[in-house]
């Protein structure tokens, strides 16, 4: 009997801890979203949140993607990234109705798995670039044979159809879930991202460790807490925001000097360092001297020149000419961008920079018409007033005089409302004489 309860002990044992092991080993799987343009703070995110799926010994990292394109050189940083991780990569475009344009194609087939949604895109691949005369496409034969022959190989690193990316950039091709699948540039199509774990376990992927087998059908999902520092770059690094800032905060600026005291110079500087430190200082040339002109005039016709008038209008055409050069474009073949995303971007700023600009140049009107109407009221030879009580060579009295109640002297005694003439003033006391008849 004790031989068998002992049997019985042991046997519960054994369940409670392969329980326990069980749950210790239940898999996870960390979902990372992706949005907006691809820029430097999208490279940390990506970065970080491997040192979070490592945290949590997590099985894949998903990236939900709905992206209009980005920089170059951070999309090629993030593919390292993603190639050189011990942690497989699920890109998928997600939710329906999202896209992957441009540099988000790019990173969509870096990932070992690609997946979309059902009604989504990707593709429109081909650089493009904004000038005075327009948005153009980029058919610069060293560019295109670059970014082709990098987007084959990665096809080629991951098994997909190398003959088919190339239309991505050299067509500008798009294309949704389905096609993409049929025409093997991705793996899976599914509507929700526990759908897509379902579909893609047990699928072998090619990895930089090896060949790695997935297992994600029961895997729990955790969505990755972006952290506030991460939303704070993405925020200050969006290229029309960056471009806004900049302008305003010369702006503000400038009327600041003009008009201290209301804090319009401190939030100038703040605004600038926000400018700078969101486009990673790089600025173009172009748009920095055409911005530099800009602000030149601007100081000319407030501090130098009377009114507001040809010079001022000229140094606002400079700054939104150089603001419009701060947009993101592949003239200097650092940005993967869908034209749409440019040419909306453009207009945004053309907009709110000309909205800007007016309403700067309204202050900067009102406060000079002020300072001339000052200056006016400041010259009180040949004005008249009238007097108030008796005035002599040894008594001062008051006159009224535009309203308002001054101490007068005379050399000549002048009875009380006598309208007289101010000659000159001395300190805060008028010095008048009657009025001739």
């Amino acid at each position: 009997m004790k031989l068998k309860t002992f049997f019985l002990f042991f046997i519960f044992l054994f369940c409670v801890v392969l329980g326990f092991s069980g749950v210790a080993q239940a898999s996870n799987v960390l979902v990372v979203e992706i949005t907006d343009t691809i820029d430097q703070a999208t490279v940390e995110l990506v970065q970080i949140s491997i040192s979070e799926a490592e945290r949590r010994n997590s099985e894949l990292i998903v990236l939900l993607l709905d992206t209009p394109g980005g920089g170059v050189a951070q999309t090629f940083e993030i593919a390292d990234i993603i190639w050189e991780s011990g942690i497989p990569f699920v890109g998928f475009v997600y939710p329906t109705g999202s896209a992957a344009w441009s540099a988000g194609t790019f990173i969509l087939l870096s990932t070992h798995v690609a997946a979309m949604a059902p009604h989504t895109i990707i593709g429109s691949a081909q650089p493009v670039e904004i000038g005075l005369e327009g948005t153009r496409m980029i058919n610069d034969s060293k560019t295109i044979n670059a970014l082709v022959g990098w987007l084959e190989e990665r096809a080629d690193l991951y098994g997909r159809n190398r003959s088919f990316v190339n239309r991505f950039i050299t067509e500008n091709v798009n294309i949704n879930g389905s096609e993409a699948v049929e025409v093997g540039v991705i793996e899976a199509v599914a509507s929700t991202p526990q759908e897509l774990l379902t579909i893609i376990d047990g699928m072998q992927v090619n990895t930089s460790q090896g060949m790695v087998t997935l297992s994600t059908a029961d895997a729990e999902i955790i969505e990755f807490a972006i952290p506030l520092h991460i939303q704070l770059a993405k925020l200050i690094g969006n290229p029309v925001l960056t471009s806004l800032l900049l302008v305003l905060g010369i702006f503000a600026l400038i009327f600041g000097l003009q008009a201290p005291g209301f804090g319009a110079e401190v939030f100038g500087v703040i605004a600038i360092l926000l400018s700078l430190i969101g486009s990673g200082f790089s600025i173009s040339v172009l748009g920095f001297i055409f911005i530099i002109i800009g602000f030149i005039l601007l100081i000319i016709e407030v501090f130098v020149l009377p009114g507001f008038g040809v010079v001022g209008i000229g140094g606002t055409i400079c700054l939104i000419i150089g603001s419009l050069f701060l947009i993101p474009t592949y003239t200097t073949r650092d940005w993967l961008i869908s034209m749409d995303y440019i040419q909306n971007a453009v207009l945004i700023v053309l907009v709110l920079i000309i909205l800007i600009g007016a309403f700067f140049v309204f202050l900067l009107y009102k406060i000079l018409q002020i300072r001339d109407k000052k200056s006016v009221l400041g010259k009180f030879s040949g004005e008249y007033a009238t007097t108030v009580e008796q005035i002599t060579p040894d008594k001062t009295g008051f006159v009224r005089y535009k309203g308002e109640y001054w101490q007068a002297k005379s050399d000549t005694v002048i009875e009380p409302k006598t309208k007289v003439e101010i000659v000159d003033k001395d300190e805060t006391v008028l010095i008048v004489k009657p009025k001739r008849k």
